[in-house]
Protein backbone atom coordinates (compact mmCIF):
# COMPACT_ATOMS: atom_id res chain seq x y z
CA UNK A 1 0.00 0.00 0.00
CA UNK A 2 1.76 3.27 -1.36
CA UNK A 3 -0.17 5.11 1.41
CA UNK A 4 1.11 3.19 4.61
CA UNK A 5 4.48 4.41 4.36
CA UNK A 6 5.51 6.73 6.78
CA UNK A 7 8.21 9.44 6.73
CA UNK A 8 10.69 9.52 8.81
CA UNK A 9 10.94 12.31 11.28
CA UNK A 10 14.52 14.53 10.78
CA UNK A 11 16.12 13.84 14.10
CA UNK A 12 16.62 16.93 15.89
CA UNK A 13 20.62 18.23 15.81
CA UNK A 14 22.40 16.86 19.04
CA UNK A 15 24.86 19.12 21.01
CA UNK A 16 27.55 18.08 23.85
CA UNK A 17 27.56 19.94 27.39
CA UNK A 18 29.66 22.18 26.76
CA UNK A 19 28.23 23.81 23.56
CA UNK A 20 24.93 23.69 25.55
CA UNK A 21 26.60 25.23 28.61
CA UNK A 22 28.43 28.24 26.58
CA UNK A 23 25.00 29.09 25.05
CA UNK A 24 22.62 28.47 27.96
CA UNK A 25 21.57 31.76 28.58
CA UNK A 26 20.33 32.41 25.16
CA UNK A 27 19.03 29.31 24.72
CA UNK A 28 17.43 28.16 27.46
CA UNK A 29 17.61 31.69 29.57
CA UNK A 30 19.30 30.06 32.61
CA UNK A 31 23.12 29.91 34.05
CA UNK A 32 25.39 27.55 32.76
CA UNK A 33 25.44 25.91 36.56
CA UNK A 34 21.61 25.59 36.21
CA UNK A 35 22.38 23.73 32.85
CA UNK A 36 25.23 22.05 34.30
CA UNK A 37 22.92 20.38 37.43
CA UNK A 38 20.26 19.31 35.06
CA UNK A 39 22.44 17.46 32.69
CA UNK A 40 24.92 15.99 35.60
CA UNK A 41 22.96 12.60 35.96
CA UNK A 42 22.57 12.20 32.36
CA UNK A 43 24.81 9.03 30.53
CA UNK A 44 24.95 10.13 27.71
CA UNK A 45 27.22 13.42 26.19
CA UNK A 46 24.99 14.90 23.62
CA UNK A 47 21.60 16.23 23.44
CA UNK A 48 18.92 18.56 21.25
CA UNK A 49 17.92 21.02 22.47
CA UNK A 50 14.28 20.11 23.10
CA UNK A 51 15.93 17.66 25.50
CA UNK A 52 18.03 20.07 27.43
CA UNK A 53 15.19 22.06 27.76
CA UNK A 54 12.90 19.32 29.24
CA UNK A 55 15.77 18.36 31.50
CA UNK A 56 15.96 22.08 32.92
CA UNK A 57 12.53 22.03 33.59
CA UNK A 58 12.69 18.85 35.21
CA UNK A 59 15.61 20.12 37.62
CA UNK A 60 14.27 23.43 38.72
CA UNK A 61 11.05 21.95 39.91
CA UNK A 62 12.75 19.13 41.48
CA UNK A 63 12.42 19.01 45.49
CA UNK A 64 15.34 20.12 47.47
CA UNK A 65 16.59 16.38 49.74
CA UNK A 66 18.03 17.61 53.07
Amino acid sequence: MPGSVKKKQPVPPQYTRVELMNHSEALFAVKAEVLAGALHEAAQQSFSIAEAQTRINQFLKAKVKE
